[in-house]
């Protein structure tokens, strides 16, 4: 019976070891499950406040929430979507699709930037979009359909129609998607624009280029070129830039030769040519602010000269030399003189008929003698023609107009220089009036 009860106190003191073993080790080695963590996990997006409060524990069963990942330049919720509205350009390389992958991280707002930047970048995007399609147009057509700056705005010179973004459409150059009346393609000056607060013009864009203007409600205008925004305008800026632009000169008119102003004109070519001399002056047209002078020496009626000249307080000055050379004048005067009226042109094109004129023909002459017009060659004044066609005073003041048919030359005498040009207008359906002096 003794032996009984030692065995099993040793057992019982055994197991009372045993257990108190077990409980000291399992107080080391349990884990903090009831405890809340001393720290908050922070987004890696959104940085916090230096003196946020902070913030209460978490159950251990929720899990923590997701930063919501956000994509840069989103439109808001009343736009409609960029793949919906943005044009693609033709004949340029398409980018890849890479616009609704969104990037690991959103790219920053810069503080420097316009508060409307952030909202505006569809309307920014597609003034770009427009000012692409219209440069292409004008660099591909302006020399075989007229493109040119009228009052600023783009313009067809043959059919006097402005260009909006569905004649683009029409051409090929742009996407259907865009309100023409939302924008107003220009043809300026980049370093015109740039004398106006608010412009921020791109460096490639200082030149005679295409812009694109959008108004906006507040009365502001958006600009932009091909290389991108080009600034924003307030309306009395916009409104003073057009201005500028505009090739009102009031009234187109022909100077007669015994002006004052006539010779004051030429007076100054004169003193461009560096030799004071006689003229033989086929025309001279001009509004208050520009003129354009035909003529020629009198040693050779063939090399005929064309220069434009500008008013500056009564004073003409040659802006612009030889037209004469220029075989495409509407668009190369329209780049170098935008407020110029090209009404003032003549009708003809002096560069394509250089090669073809003649300061006097001796077949002609023989005519002239044979018909007793003239008794020596002498008694010719002034004399200027083409194969075709020609044009003699002689020394009395008598006019007449040859032409060249069957192999021989026909003279037919009229009364004024303005009745030649009329006749020989009626016979070709074509201006000869660098042949022809003015009365």
């Amino acid at each position: 019976m003794n032996n009984n009860r030692n065995n099993f106190g040793k057992q019982l003191l055994c197991l009372l070891f045993a257990m108190s073993f077990l409980f000291v080790g399992c107080q080391k080695q349990s884990p903090q499950v009831a405890q809340p963590p001393t720290t908050q996990t922070k987004p890696d997006v959104v940085p916090q406040p230096t003196d946020a409060q902070e913030p209460q524990p978490t159950q251990a069963s929720a899990p923590l929430p997701q930063p919501k990942q956000t994509q840069p330049n989103t439109l808001p919720p009343s736009m409609p979507s960029m793949e919906n509205i943005f044009i693609q350009m033709p004949k340029t390389t398409t980018q890849t699709q890479t616009e609704t992958t969104l990037p690991e991280k959103p790219e920053p707002i810069l503080e420097t930037k316009p508060f409307w930047q952030s909202e505006n970048t569809l309307q920014w995007n597609n003034l770009k979009s427009v000012a692409t399609a219209a440069q292409h147009a004008y660099d591909d057509l302006s020399k075989k359909l007229g493109l040119i700056s009228k009052n600023g705005k783009m313009y067809t010179y043959y059919t006097q129609k402005r260009i909006t973004t569905d004649d683009l459409v029409s051409a090929g150059y742009l996407e259907t998607g865009l309100q023409a009346a939302d924008y107003e393609i220009l043809l300026l000056n980049g370093n015109d624009v740039m004398y106006y607060p608010g412009a921020e013009v791109p460096p490639k864009s200082m030149r005679f280029c295409v812009f694109v203007a959008a108004h906006q409600a507040d009365g502001t205008y958006l600009l932009s070129t091909i290389d991108g925004k080009a600034g924003v305008l307030s309306a009395a800026s916009y409104t003073a830039l057009m201005n500028r632009y505009n090739q009102n000169h009031n009234l187109i008119g022909k100077l007669s030769s015994t002006s004052a102003e006539y010779s004051r004109i030429l007076n100054f070519i004169g003193l461009y040519e560096g030799k004071l001399e006689d003229y033989f002056v086929r025309e001279i047209s001009k509004d208050d602010k520009y003129a354009v002078v035909t003529f020629s020496g009198k040693q050779n009626t063939a090399d005929i000269k064309q220069h434009i000249l500008r008013n500056d307080n009564n004073f003409w000055e040659v802006v612009y030399t030889n037209l004469q050379n220029v075989y495409t004048p509407i668009t190369s005067i329209n780049q170098s003189l935008p407020d110029f009226n090209l009404d003032l042109l003549p009708k003809y094109t002096l560069a394509s008929w250089k090669s073809y004129l003649k300061k006097n023909d001796a077949a002609l002459t023989d005519t002239l003698l044979s018909k007793k017009i003239i008794n020596a060659p002498d008694q010719i004044y002034y004399q200027c023609g083409t194969s075709d066609y020609f044009y003699i005073v002689l020394t009395n003041g008598a006019r007449y107009v040859a032409y060249y048919i069957n192999g021989a030359w026909q003279i037919t005498h009229v009364n004024s220089d303005y009745a030649a040009k009329n006749f020989i207008s009626a016979r070709t359906n074509t201006d000869y009036g660098f042949l022809i002096l003015d009365d």
